[in-house]
């Protein structure tokens, strides 16, 4: 019996979710335990930092694929590759200049610095092997994207696994197990890209081009970009004026990361077919996963905050039980605001969504700047959720304006 191409479609996008969740989250509950807090609230604000670059690195040259592909271009196909090369080096040098100041403000270039440089290098590795895995994405084979995630993540968990087993888990050696694992990765997204043929395109590209593409994919990159400050805005406050409470703070977001990685399956899954036949239906399938999907976050982490941290930490940052039921409302605030901005971009008011975030980005500094000194940690917290407030509420007032509240029953993409 055959699956139904939607469901499959739906399975290969929950495996390779199950995949990255390994890699990227249950690694982090495990590092947790095997470094000392210091070591892992540092390693876990190093990740953070890199995953802003890699998402500087793609700067929405995803949608141009996407576009690419549908419409069988594959010279603009091979020149997307050649921005992506562009992007990929100017996003390791503009981080890497970020990150040197940054340290620098809080002394401690010696100890941080040539570690996040290294994890930094392996992101930009991860940008190209992800963009050669967006193509066989937007042909529908989702295996083969399924295929290199699952052998990345396990590897990466075998590699911690093995640290462990030898007692040899620090900074710097989980460092240079995600090096290798990305190295070989980029390696293996490589292999399966070359059977595209994709090579025999040459096209000549003048940066007056590349000055096109760029601007074409400027929104979507910079609307992923102060998305992804908003979340790394409040570890860098953390980073600079509580370092000591670093560990745990990070323990919250990396439980945000995990909430963020089940809302873009969703999303990868329902934004191409809200332009189907059938789209009104997946609006409504859409919203009632997403209410979902906050009821079964948010219930655990407000009313069983010390079985959520033994059940992922163990006894390590048991000072984040306090803060936990503040996380919840984020982590609900961060699902409606993914599912408002979806049908924002499908609608065609993206920009709508990128000034959401701005309000909310310049929100957050503003309300820190006000409750950090007097409150501290709870400060900041309140801060965000007022941020995701805001944001959540400019969304769904564009949504109402631009048609209604009918657009969950109706409505054209623009």
């Amino acid at each position: 019996m055959h699956l139904a191409s939607p469901v499959k479609d739906f399975l290969f996008n929950g495996f390779s979710f199950f995949a990255r969740f390994a890699g990227n989250s249950l690694v982090f509950f495990w590092l947790a335990r095997l470094l000392n807090e210091a070591e892992f609230g540092r390693l876990s604000f190093l990740f953070l930092l890199t995953n802003f670059a890699l998402v500087l690195m793609d700067f929405g040259l995803y949608f141009l694929v996407l576009e690419a592909v549908l419409r069988t271009r594959y010279f603009r196909t091979a020149a997307l590759l050649r921005v992506k090369y562009i992007t990929s080096v100017s996003g390791f040098v503009l981080m890497g200049g970020l990150g040197l100041v940054l340290f620098a403000l809080r002394g401690q270039v010696p100890g941080d610095y040539p570690p996040y440089v290294l994890l930094l290098f392996s992101t930009a590795m991860l940008a190209l092997s992800q963009h050669y895995l967006y193509h066989f994405r937007v042909q529908g084979r989702y295996h083969i994207e399924t295929i290199g995630q699952t052998f990345y993540n396990i590897g990466i968990l075998l590699g911690i696994a093995f640290l462990a087993f030898f007692h040899a888990a620090s900074l710097w050696t989980v460092v240079w197990v995600f090096v290798l694992l990305r190295l070989l990765m980029l390696l293996i997204s490589k292999r399966y890209f070359s059977r595209l043929h994709l090579e025999s395109y040459h096209p000549r590209l003048h940066w007056q081009r590349i000055a096109v593409y760029l601007k074409r994919a400027s929104l979507y990159g910079v609307t992923a970009l102060v998305g992804y400050a908003l979340l790394l805005l409040d570890s860098t406050l953390m980073y600079l004026r509580f370092p000591e409470q670093l560990a745990m703070y990070q323990g919250g977001v990396r439980i945000l990361l995990m909430v963020m990685m089940l809302t873009e399956v969703l999303t990868v899954f329902f934004l191409p077919r809200l332009h189907a036949e059938r789209g009104d239906i997946y609006k409504r399938y859409y919203l009632v996963l997403c209410v979902m999907l906050a009821l079964v976050v948010w219930l655990p982490l407000w009313a069983f905050p010390e079985q959520v941290i033994h059940l992922l930490y163990g006894r390590a940052l048991e000072g984040l039980v306090q803060y936990l039921p503040y996380f919840s409302m984020v982590a609900i605030l961060r699902i409606g605001l993914g599912f408002l901005g979806t049908l924002l971009t499908f609608h065609g008011y993206h920009r709508a969504r990128l000034h959401a975030l701005g309000l909310a980005l310049i929100a957050l500094l503003l309300a820190a700047a006000l409750l950090m000194p007097g409150y501290g940690v709870p400060g900041l917290l309140v801060s965000v959720i007022v941020a995701y407030l805001i944001a959540c509420a400019y969304q769904a007032w564009s949504l109402k304006r631009i048609g209604g509240y009918g657009f969950l029953s109706g409505g054209q993409a623009a």
